[in-house]
């Protein structure tokens, strides 16, 4: 063997040597969700939350720590879309081996899944907030039953769009990744062919970087999954302007705001900042959503959980889609034709 073979077969030992060792330190694995009173992890304060800019389910639970009062230490976890895949990193898995946010941890103890932090929250809220959980049984299912509108399935996002608002949100977001992904390096995204367990994630992100937003939106399954939201989540915004009518609002149960405001505060931020919002609301009988959407931003806690926590690259994206839309009809077409 020459010498430049044998550099050669040692570079390439030592990077597979590398290789399975970062492997084993990212390792992902299911969690259960709720309270983890066996694992300790270490803290600083009382609470601490690791959430994500853009998220959605991370910005759940950051208004449910501001309406119930919590002072809480907040850690900044990258997903590519702002920036990295900081979820998969060594450091992210020993606080969540699932590698998601958010994860919400009470003197050491982490709090998995996004729905089970709010009612965690909700129980330990300040003896000054008000309270998010009504005391009438019959009203708590009521909230209960929009609160599993909004969920988004750890397990398949896209689950049952018919009945629930959250599923229809990965397929309306996908236009907002397209324009947010020009912003991360290539390299950046590769990593996640090598660590993420989804591939298909490194997959869709790579061709919205190397194609841009035209191209993608003109792929018939993507346009499909995008058309199947956009058709589902009228109708839940339908549902839930005949049910702010029918209680005269100013919630969705009427006087109280509760969880089930936080988790749709959420959904309307997401379908607002994808373009979708002013779609939608063109169709009068929506006109109530349009009433309670400028009611939750109006709230102390919005400041707090979504102004104040906002990301440049997401804002960029944002202002990028408006423009595309406005100025070319293919894609403006692609979305709403």
């Amino acid at each position: 063997m020459t010498p430049f073979t044998i550099s050669l077969a040692a570079l390439a030992g030592f990077l597979l040597i590398w290789f399975l060792i970062e492997k084993s330190r990212r390792r992902t694995h299911p969690v259960t969700g709720g309270l983890q009173e066996n694992i300790n992890l270490p803290h600083t304060d009382e609470f601490e939350l690791y959430a994500n800019a853009f998220s959605h389910c991370s910005r759940k639970t950051r208004l449910v720590m501001a309406e119930a009062g919590v002072p809480y230490r907040y850690h900044s976890i990258d997903l590519i879309e702002t920036g990295k895949y900081e979820t998969i990193g060594p450091r992210y898995l020993k606080v969540n081996p699932s590698g998601l946010v958010p994860t919400l941890v009470h003197n050491g103890h982490p709090i998995y899944e996004s729905d089970d932090i709010l009612t965690y929250v909700a129980d330990h809220a300040s003896p000054d907030a008000g309270s998010l959980v009504p005391t009438d049984p019959a009203e708590r299912t009521e909230m209960n039953r929009w609160l599993e509108s909004g969920v988004i399935s750890s397990d398949d996002p896209m689950e049952n769009m018919p009945a629930r608002a959250g599923s229809c949100i990965p397929g309306l977001t996908f236009p907002v990744f397209v324009t947010a992904i020009r912003y991360i390096p290539l390299r950046r995204i590769l990593v996640g062919f090598l660590f993420h367990p989804d591939k298909k994630r490194p997959a869709f992100f790579t061709a919205s970087r190397l194609f841009g937003l035209r191209t993608m939106l003109s792929q018939k399954p993507l346009q499909q999954m995008m058309h199947a939201s956009r058709d589902h989540m009228r109708g839940h915004l339908a549902q839930l302007a005949q049910k702010l009518e029918s209680t005269q609002g100013p919630w969705i149960l009427g006087e109280q705001y509760t969880l089930a405001d936080v988790t749709w505060s959420c959904i309307l931020l997401r379908v607002d900042e994808t373009g979708w919002l002013d779609h939608f609301l063109q169709d009068a009988d929506l006109a109530p959503v349009r009433t309670y959407y400028t009611a939750l931003k109006n709230r102390d806690s919005w400041k707090a959980a979504i102004t104040d926590k906002a990301h440049p690259i997401v804002e960029k994206a944002e202002a990028d889609l408006k423009k595309a839309i406005a100025t070319d009809s293919k894609i403006a077409k692609a979305l709403y034709g």
